[in-house]
């Protein structure tokens, strides 16, 4: 004996119908997404003409993420966006004077009032601010965060003086 299901009887019914009259309806469609999807590296290195050099090094933190979720019809979307961590190195006259890696850790250390922002945030962009790093004694590199799908940042400046002393303030 052979069956055979020629779907004649739904062809008029909507894709919704055929749908939630199957044995599926109950069930939860989950659309996951990673972003970036791979593991990502980038070096960049600036050398100033007032001695400094600076060597960022940003790349993906394949175990830390963080999640928004929302639902769109039937389907639940998962979007997990993968933390950075940047390594910056100050060199002044080819002499190493500042070496830290950055990251939300990081910036917890130094006040655990962002725990709550950091949950749905993560690292951004770290890059050095030309404009205002061409003095003789110091040079300025922004950090920053944001989170992610919405327009919401927190920007830090790292001031970095020749003797490699340096602070870290909150601009905005």
């Amino acid at each position: 004996m052979f069956f055979s299901c020629d779907g004649r009887e739904r062809k008029h019914k909507t894709n919704v119908e055929v749908f939630n009259a199957s044995n599926h309806k109950d069930s939860i469609l989950e659309n996951i997404k990673y972003f970036p999807e791979s593991y990502f590296e980038t070096i960049t290195d600036t050398i100033l003409s007032n001695g400094f050099e600076v060597k960022i090094k940003t790349y993906a933190d394949m175990n830390s993420s963080v999640l928004n979720e929302f639902k769109v019809d039937t389907i639940v979307h998962k979007h997990y966006y993968r933390d950075a961590i940047s390594e910056i190195t100050v060199l002044k006259n080819k002499v190493e004077i500042v070496s830290e890696k950055i990251n939300k850790s990081y910036f917890l250390n130094r006040d655990k009032e962002l725990k709550q922002y950091f949950e749905t945030a993560n690292l951004s962009g770290v890059w050095v601010n030309q404009n205002d790093s061409i003095s003789e004694n110091e040079i300025s590199i922004y950090i920053m965060f944001c989170k992610p799908e919405t327009d919401n940042y927190f920007l830090n400046e790292m001031i970095v003086s020749n003797n490699g002393t340096f602070s870290i303030k909150e601009i905005i």
